[in-house]
């Protein structure tokens, strides 16, 4: 029998006799049908007797080989292991309380056969807590084949209990019952495992003794948990395995680094602005004097040796040196250790080389007088950019004013302190930054990171291959298609009038976009390929009945040509959009909606292929999806880290050409 399929095969049956506490169980290994038994009856693995019906052949290489099928049962009736599920859920009832010690605790024991005997362990009750019985104890060592033990001393240990091992029987042989392990080293010696088959019925446990000299025998000698062993032991619970030791990893030494002195990749606290977004106290400009120091070179350190459990030394790297990378406008020390700057200017990181620039200062508006501006920098604009202008910058672009309906297009961050209103044809985008703006209204803003917006977005297309986040004291999104690639935060989300609202999250908008070209194109070659069809019917159906004239044979070879390229390039961008949905099917859900005040009926929220119409309202929420099911939690104020925020860098320096 082929063993591809089996290996999580468990197919429960119903003997002749009626009895339906049995499974039979096709596995590579009993200790692999017990396990799948175990969840399967809900019992522990150290409860179960097995019988084997078929025994399993490896094969030659592989091929050919067969499963174990193995008949488990469990060692209890079903009314004995009700009994004593019972007593573990009263055991466990305070469980959950982490930060104090529970009251009322039941008293429990455990009987457990080694080689010094039958040891019998019983804690005693907390509180009203409800004691041990004999019967209890009695019916364990029943249905353990326990015939030994010395009622009068499990009879004075049920009275007075120590909490201790008290040894009530001696230890009867039975290699065929007893317990047995075999130790696992990991492949790289980094860890060691011990795999145990747990005893039947009387059989006898492993001991801390046993437990080691496996280790040894196995070579195991450095980093050997005595303490976790005698734990796993007394728990008596074989369901995982044993990690007996753990080698020292290598501490490696830490690489040369650059502590930068000033600002280079700035973070937004929005801790500090208790819902109220100041645009002019962001600060992202760094400026320097000169002189002034900007970064100094911390060396590498040496590192430090590992051992794995198998006592061997493995090596340390030692940390490595790191380029003091460095543009114009800076001066580096004698001893390479310290960057000074050159000039007067502003901060700025410039193919990963900190420089001091000057910024290009358009004085007034973007308009007949300036022309539309191209600048190898940043750009600073103290006015406004009117109808019909382009602004296109290397560095970044700061507007003073508004972005009224033009095109913006920047490297790095985009700042409109008093809002953009588009008309539907302004465009504002920034292929490797952030955008910052007060406003947003039926615009097309486009950002590589994030879009952080003051008051409200109004009936726009807003994409952020990050987050958006909108939520001053007047701040809304309503209508339009908001997409971000992380998250969209905002204060309020809809309108009371119910405006249709689309918040796509959880994938990159230019992998969207991407798809939805793609469909785009697919549609445009499936009906021109419908039209060129019909065309080429009627054409073959008049040569049928006679020779077409010259013109019209030169057409039907043309439909011909195009009709074979559009069927090519069908299955080309058929091939290609099933390759993208693949890819998005197997991105993780982490995108999520948060709303700190409302979000209304006639949003909807997408996430991967999933959709929500949200039909109620809804406060301080949290939307997300877990595997398929739509989860609501609290409000969560949004967290950048330092990557996250690295487009909010002060502006690029220059001067205007």
């Amino acid at each position: 029998m082929i063993m591809a399929g089996l290996k999580d095969l468990l197919h429960a049956i119903t003997d002749e006799e009626g009895i339906e506490e049995e499974v039979e169980v096709y596995a590579d290994s009993i200790r692999q049908a017990l396990d799948l038994a175990s969840k399967s009856l809900s019992v522990d693995v150290s409860q179960l007797d097995y019988e084997i019906l078929e025994k399993g052949t490896n094969g030659f290489f592989g091929i050919g080989r067969t499963p174990y099928k193995i008949l488990v049962r469990p060692l209890m009736s079903s009314k004995d292991m009700e009994d004593l599920a019972q007593i573990d859920q009263k055991l466990s009832a305070h469980a959950e309380e982490l930060h104090r010690e529970p009251v009322h605790v039941d008293g429990k024991f455990s009987l457990r056969v080694t080689k010094s005997g039958v040891l019998l362990t019983i804690h005693p009750p907390k509180g009203d807590g409800r004691p041990v019985v004999l019967a209890e104890i009695t019916a364990k060592a029943s249905s353990l084949r326990i015939s030994n033990a010395d009622l009068r001393i499990v009879d004075k240990e049920v009275k007075n209990p120590t909490g201790k091992p008290v040894r009530v029987g001696a230890w009867i042989q039975n290699v065929e019952y007893d317990g047995s392990m075999r130790v696992e080293v990991a492949s790289d010696e980094t860890k060691a495992f011990v795999h145990f088959v747990p005893p039947r019925f009387s059989g006898r446990h492993m001991e801390v003794d046993d437990v080691m000299d496996a280790l040894r025998s196995a070579g195991v000698t450095a980093g050997v948990q005595e303490e976790r062993i005698a734990q796993y032991l007394d728990d008596m619970n074989y369901s995982h395995p044993l990690t007996a030791a753990e080698g020292t990893p290598p501490r490696h030494g830490r690489d040369a680094y650059i502590d930068y002195k000033v600002r280079i990749t700035n973070s937004i606290d929005f801790s500090q602005f208790d819902g109220n977004i100041d645009f002019k106290e962001l600060n992202l400009i760094e400026n320097v004097v000169v002189g002034q120091l900007l970064a100094i070179k911390v060396p590498a350190e040496k590192g430090v040796p590992g051992r794995t459990v198998l006592n061997r030394m493995t090596p340390a790297r030692t940390g490595k040196d790191v380029q003091f990378r460095h543009g114009e406008g800076t001066i580096l020390s004698e001893n390479g250790q310290e960057l000074s700057a050159e000039k007067n200017g502003q901060v700025v990181m410039k193919a990963n080389k900190i420089c001091v620039e000057e910024i290009l200062v358009v004085k007034g508006d973007v308009d007949n007088n300036t022309g539309n501006i191209v600048m190898l920098g940043s750009v600073m604009i103290t006015g406004s950019v009117l109808d019909n202008f382009t602004v296109k910058a290397s560095g970044n672009i700061e507007v003073r004013g508004t972005v009224q309906k033009a095109f913006l297009e920047a490297e790095g961050d985009i700042i409109v302190r008093q809002g953009i209103n588009g008309r539907d044809e302004a465009k504002i985008e920034t292929t490797g930054g952030s955008i910052f703006t007060k406003m947003v209204h039926s615009a097309h803003i486009v950002a590589e990171k994030n879009i952080i917006v003051a008051e409200e977005i109004l009936h726009s297309r807003v994409d952020a291959g990050k987050m958006i986040y909108c939520n001053g004291k007047r701040a809304q999104i309503v209508g339009g298609t908001i997409r971000a690639g992380e998250e969209v935060n905002a204060r309020v989300i809809g309108a009371e009038s119910y405006i249709r609202t689309e918040l796509h999250v959880g994938m990159n908008p230019k992998v969207l976009q991407q798809l939805a070209d793609l469909q785009g194109l697919l549609d445009r070659t499936k009906e021109e390929k419908g039209s060129i069809e019909k065309d080429l019917s009627t054409l073959q159906n008049k040569k049928r009945t006679g020779q077409l004239p010259k013109d019209q044979e030169e057409k039907l070879q043309t439909f011909i040509g195009r009709k074979d390229k559009l069927e090519k390039r069908e299955v080309e961008v058929t091939l290609e959009l099933e390759e993208l949905k693949a890819y998005l099917g197997m991105l993780e859900q982490h995108g999520k909606v948060c709303v700190e005040k409302t979000i209304f009926p006639g949003v909807e929220v997408y996430i991967k292929d999933q959709k929500f119409k949200v039909s109620d309202e809804y406060q301080n929420a949290k939307i997300t999806l877990e595997g398929g099911d739509w989860r609501f939690g609290s409000y969560e104020k949004p967290v950048l880290d330092a990557a996250s925020a690295s487009a909010m860098v002060g502006m690029k320096a220059g001067r205007r050409r």
